[in-house]
């Protein structure tokens, strides 16, 4: 487990009440500790904007950040407590469950709400579909990632298999990994959509390859508690999801303070001299990559934030199960997803958030 330093630095909020020499019950906070995939960019400056708008201070948590690589490595942590919250893919806890080895998580809020991550080649490649790919090597995060039951099965619709028709290679995130792209190491890529947008805003030019249709509107990332967490410790749950959803309300209402409060907890961030301007147009542009993703509710009778339906779960199990990646579609959903605190998620208003946001300094 990797708890970075800045982060740690990053877990002392900015009330705005306190700005306002208005003064609160002090209360005792409790530690929240909140579980990243991969290390945070810019998409999830957010969380920070929210942290300093005092969302999670109000809501008594003092929040801390933990990154790992993959959400193999962070399922894991969930379900043994070191962190409180996750933002997983469900993959991996679906394939657990149908080996009968359930792993003693909950996911407890949608966030991607529509499948996040895309195959994508340079502009001039010749590979124009998923089928174009056997015989390639396709770029990955992690061989850890949680996509990649999902990413096998898309491979299968196209009658490719996995470590025989196309090889996985892990090539992590970032220039580094881009420049693997680029010299031919890889042949694509599959990364989530600001991943790949990074790329293009940095100048390189990609396209991206058409998924099977059944695939697009299966969410990806969520929100993921421990069970024994829901049972002894529910309002923390609850509080923790409510603080994100104003967070992103926030964030969406004041793009340009929700990156610069990014570049104020995260200095390795910030731009480099005479070079302001330019990076925070770009890295606005880069808060709002998953904004599509997030807040997609097509076809989907709650709007609330946070909410799942049974059905898209039932569709992704069936997705997995008809290309063998799981043995049997015919799972407990409650041993996967709840929706319990999704009234307590929404339990705030936003216009309020959104006056805040704008009005803060």
């Amino acid at each position: 487990m990797k708890l970075l330093s800045i982060f740690r630095r990053a877990a002392v909020p900015v009330a705005l009440m306190a700005a306002a020499g208005v003064t609160a019950p002090v209360l005792a906070q409790e530690k929240a500790i909140l579980g990243f995939p991969a290390p945070p960019n810019v998409q999830f400056a957010f969380i920070f904007y929210g942290n300093k708008l005092g969302y999670y201070k109000d809501e008594n948590l003092k929040l801390e950040m933990v990154t790992v690589n993959g959400s193999g490595v962070l399922l894991p942590m969930v379900a043994s407590g070191q962190v409180h919250l996750g933002i997983a893919i469900p993959d991996l806890a679906i394939t657990a469950l149908a080996k009968g080895q359930p792993l003693p998580v909950t996911f407890v809020m949608n966030w991607f709400r529509a499948q996040s991550f895309e195959f994508a080649v340079l502009e001039s490649s010749p590979i124009k579909t998923i089928a174009d790919l056997k015989g390639k090597k396709l770029g990955v995060i992690a061989p850890t990632s949680g996509n990649l039951p999902l990413t096998r099965a898309m491979l299968a619709t196209a009658n490719l298999t996995a470590g025989k028709d196309v090889e996985f290679l892990p090539i992590g995130l970032g220039a580094a990994a881009w420049r693997r792209l680029q010299n031919g190491e890889v042949d694509a890529m599959n990364m989530f959509v600001s991943e790949h947008g990074r790329m293009e805003l940095s100048g390189i030019p990609l396209r991206r390859l058409p998924i099977p249709e059944q695939y697009r509107t299966i969410f990806s990332n969520g929100i993921v508690a421990p069970n024994k967490l829901i049972a002894e410790n529910p309002k923390l749950v609850g509080n923790f999801g409510r603080a994100i959803a104003k967070s992103w309300v926030a964030c969406k209402a004041n793009v340009e303070g929700c990156v610069r409060a990014y570049w104020e907890a995260v200095p390795t961030a910030k731009p480099a001299p005479g070079k302001e301007a330019e990076q925070l147009a770009m890295d606005m542009k880069q808060a709002m990559f998953d904004r599509a993703a997030v807040d997609d509710y097509t076809g989907v009778p709650s709007k609330k934030i946070g909410s799942y339906t049974e059905s898209s779960w039932k569709t992704l199990i069936k997705v997995l199960a008809d290309e063998g990646q799981i043995p049997r579609a015919d799972l407990d959903l409650s041993k996967l997803y709840s929706g319990q605190f999704v009234d307590a998620i929404n339990n705030f208003d936003p216009l309020v958030v959104e006056r805040q946001a704008r009005s803060a300094k």
